[in-house]
């Protein structure tokens, strides 16, 4: 006997598949990898925390 599928789950889980490995291509052609979450907040941290330059000297 044949598994029973449900075409709907078929074809979500394909589509997600699909979209998947688009977005994997696109990464690999802009030179980007997955986003760090945290990388903003420590940018953030960082700038308030950095000293200004002295402009002129005195």
């Amino acid at each position: 006997m044949a598994e029973i599928v449900n075409l709907n789950k078929a074809r979500k889980a394909a589509d997600r598949t699909a979209r998947r490995e688009k977005a994997k291509e696109r990464r690999a052609q802009r030179g980007a990898s997955r986003p760090d979450p945290n990388a903003r907040r420590r940018e953030r941290e960082l700038d308030g925390k950095r000293l200004d330059e002295p402009t002129d000297g005195a």
